[in-house]
């Protein structure tokens, strides 16, 4: 079963039967960190980490689908793709107002969702 990295609620419940769920409550840098970690293991990258095109640090939300037996050809490509997001994400990290989160939660939500059903 592929695995979703997640710090959103919403995408947490919306995915908890299809894939095998990681939520942390912690920031999207955090998250990108522990994509980094599951990369390392060999897992690939499924869902670009910047998904949607959104400058890093414009969402408190981040969710990264992986696949989840670990497979070491498609590491080295996702290794990079992770890093480059991180190194993004350290140069922009921004404080979120609380009436903004449900907003934030639904777009990273319809970034992820297109992807709920395909076979991998």
């Amino acid at each position: 079963m592929d695995i979703l990295i997640t710090n959103n609620p919403l995408c947490r419940d919306y995915f908890a039967d299809i894939y095998n769920v990681e939520f942390s409550d912690i920031s999207a840098y955090f998250i990108l960190q522990k994509v980094r970690d599951f990369v390392h293991l060999g897992h690939g990258v499924l869902t670009h980490p910047r998904a949607g095109g959104l400058p890093p640090g414009t969402s408190p939300y981040k969710s990264v689908l992986l696949t989840g037996r670990q497979d070491m050809k498609n590491s080295l490509q996702s290794l990079e793709i992770v890093e480059n997001s991180v190194k993004a994400y350290e140069k922009a990290r921004t404080e979120f107002s609380e009436k903004h989160l449900e907003h934030f939660a639904k777009l990273d939500l319809s970034l992820l969702a297109p992807n709920a059903h395909k076979k991998h």
